[in-house]
């Protein structure tokens, strides 16, 4: 049986530390910006902020990726072997 990209994610949040640290770290990323989208009009120093915090969220969307890729990787060749 295949997991879900969902149910992995949620496996891996429970189980592998770094996951969990970089799905917190995105989520306060992700946060933060909401906060700055709530501002009618930002200033410079805000909108450099927030491109700023959506750049380090996908970095760390990417990494999140790279480690879900990893664990599929390893699932499949054990149901090969």
């Amino acid at each position: 049986m295949n997991e879900t990209e969902a149910q992995l994610f949620a496996r891996l949040k429970e189980e592998h530390a770094e996951f969990r640290r970089l799905a917190e770290k995105h989520r306060e990323y992700d946060q933060k910006i909401e906060t700055l989208d709530r501002i009618y009009y930002l200033t410079s120093e805000q909108e450099r902020k927030r491109k700023e915090l959506q750049k380090l969220k996908l970095v760390i969307k990417d990494q999140m990726y790279a480690i879900m890729r990893q664990v599929m990787g390893q699932n499949e060749k054990v149901l090969s072997s």
